[in-house]
């Protein structure tokens, strides 16, 4: 069964991993959800033969518009979205199997693969994307909690995304430009995620968030010759730290705090 779910979610993945690039792609330049989703920028013509193929598309975008030759921007972007939201939702699929609040990290992952590939192209974390993640994450934790009465869990979530919100807002405040509030909004839907598994996932989420940044950080100023004032999204960052707690959380946590959570 284990297997089953993680196939499926992996495929999945592939397919609307494939179709965040329209979200970020649009969202990303304020632009509306209209239909046709897929369409040339120049002629709006839509895409033809394999260029409806999720995945596969990108075999297409790379010879540009079919219909007026005009180059398609970031052609391989969807197959790259595709490639990690497989990996992300299969990673959750083994965490959690056939557990029903799998759909809530579901959605969760996908959200955080869209928001990191926005903010690393236009240092922006959509409001778009936040709100309506926000919104379908609690009924379906609720639902989770229902099922298998996890109330304990569900007040963890709550508390551990006030906490998270509450100080990124402080960090927002004392060094505006160092923490955008995008990052604080993200800050509190990361909590909520995080904190369903427990504090120590939030703490291990945040905590990883922040030592990657660094890295990372001193990475970029090492060979770009910048200085400590040098700035890069922090977005995808956390991301990244809220994934790894969730698939590796308890290790994580057990190996920071000599226990499980």
């Amino acid at each position: 069964m284990n297997a089953l779910v993680t196939g499926v979610s992996a495929a999945g993945g592939l397919v609307l991993g494939d179709g965040i690039e329209i979200f970020v792609h649009r969202l990303g330049e304020r632009r509306p959800l209209d239909r046709p989703w897929w369409r040339c920028e120049v002629c709006e013509a839509p895409p033809t033969g394999i260029g409806r193929v999720p995945v596969v598309r990108v075999l297409s975008r790379r010879r540009g518009c079919l219909s007026c030759g005009a180059p398609v921007k970031q052609s391989f972007r969807p197959a790259v979205l595709a490639v990690v939201s497989a990996l992300v939702l299969a990673g959750f699929a083994v965490r959690f199997g056939a557990d029903v609040v799998l759909a809530a990290y579901a959605v969760f992952g996908l959200s955080m693969v869209a928001i990191s590939a926005v903010d690393l192209e236009r240092w922006i974390i959509p409001n778009r994307i936040i709100y309506p993640t926000l919104a379908l994450l609690v009924p379906l934790f609720v639902v989770a909690s229902a099922v298998d009465h996890r109330w304990g869990s569900l007040g963890r979530a709550a508390a551990s995304g006030a906490a998270a919100f509450a100080g990124f807002y402080i960090l927002h405040v004392v060094v505006p430009r160092g923490m955008g509030f995008g990052d604080v909004r993200l800050s509190g839907v990361i909590g909520l995620a995080t904190g369903w598994l427990g504090y120590g996932h939030a703490f291990v989420a945040f905590f990883a968030a922040f030592v990657l940044g660094s890295v990372v950080g001193i990475a970029v100023i090492a060979v770009t010759g910048g200085d400590r004032k040098s700035r890069i999204p922090f977005g995808p960052f956390l991301a990244a730290g809220a994934v790894i707690s969730i698939i590796w959380g308890n290790p994580a946590a057990h190996a920071l705090f000599h226990r499980g959570t």
